[in-house]
């Protein structure tokens, strides 16, 4: 936690307004679930890279504070998530627009369309570079909303204008990278612009396979069809793989004694394995990832959507 704390902070001390800044499109295509992404590279006029620079530092300077990545974590604020970049897609993105080979550029309007995301490069004196992306929520169409950036491609380039109306791109920022480092501001986002379902869809069948070889459930191939794509049970069993309490001998006893005096409504077979069904996956997704908490001042308990250890912040 104090790694991130320090991390933002060296992002916010840094000078972003003198930045030279690049402009990417990124395009991407599912084969088999797996994404693979194209990125092209937009020259623009400086007015519309002051515009990105204001973006930027706007939303660096009101990130209060990273957390580390949690997968049941909804309702932000100005705060942000953190993973590492090699966790994600964005790292091959990344690697694209660093590597010595540069991505082509767009050379006529129509290479705009069908964009999936842009991102934006900011560069300043032997410093890493920082990455800014947004999701393309819709196509480059115009729209009449006022916090948008109207521009217009002219002589290969982006460039901003104040009254003409052919595409836009708004002022928000889902998640940006630095070193190794991605601060998510926008989960949902995050989430689709790079493919993370697929990474939680994975989780699902690796965990699955650790359920089976521990023994833990009398038939843990029922966790697999009861989660399926289910985006809610996805994230809470990416989140128990994550946080391991499975992995912990007294833990899963303690979860033995207190089902028993709480009711609970977990079932157990005759060898001691647990039996999951319909009726019982919500209870074990959240106890499992230890989401059912009793207050210490009240002794009232609770189911919680997210948590954060006392110390972590």
């Amino acid at each position: 936690m104090n790694d991130l704390r320090a991390k933002l902070d060296e992002i916010k001390n840094l000078n972003w307004n003198n930045a030279s800044v690049s402009f990417f499109i990124v395009k991407r295509k599912l084969r088999q679930r797996n994404a693979i992404y194209e990125t092209l590279q937009v020259n623009i006029h400086e007015a519309l890279a002051k515009k990105l620079r204001d973006i930027a530092v706007g939303k660096i300077n009101r990130s209060n504070t990273a957390l580390e990545y949690d997968f049941n974590t909804t309702d932000l604020d100005n705060d942000l998530l953190s993973l590492p970049t090699e966790d994600t897609d964005m790292q091959g993105i990344i690697d694209a627009l660093q590597s010595q080979e540069y991505p082509p550029t767009v050379e006529r309007y129509e290479n705009l369309l069908g964009s999936w995301m842009y991102i934006a490069r900011f560069d300043v004196n032997d410093r890493p570079p920082l990455f800014s992306a947004r999701r393309v929520p819709e196509s480059w169409a115009t729209k009449t909303i006022s916090q948008w950036i109207n521009m217009t491609y002219q002589d290969n380039m982006l460039v901003s204008l104040a009254d003409q109306k052919i595409f836009r791109i708004d002022g928000r920022i889902d998640f940006f990278a630095y070193e190794s480092v991605l601060f998510i501001a926008d989960k949902k986002n995050f989430e689709t612009a790079l493919n993370f379902r697929a990474g939680m869809e994975r989780n699902r069948d690796e965990i699955v396979k650790e359920f089976s070889k521990l023994g833990l459930f009398q038939d843990a191939n029922t966790i697999s069809k009861l989660v399926g794509n289910n985006l809610p049970r996805l994230r809470r069993l990416s989140q128990i793989k994550k946080a391991g309490y499975y992995q912990d001998a007294n833990f899963l006893e303690r979860l033995k004694d207190v089902n028993k005096a709480d009711g609970w409504g977990i079932q157990y077979s005759q060898n001691g394995r647990l039996v999951v069904t319909e009726e019982n996956i919500e209870t074990i997704l959240r106890v499992f990832n230890n989401d059912r908490l009793t207050s210490k001042i009240n002794d009232e308990s609770f189911d919680v959507d997210g948590k954060h250890k006392l110390g972590d912040q």
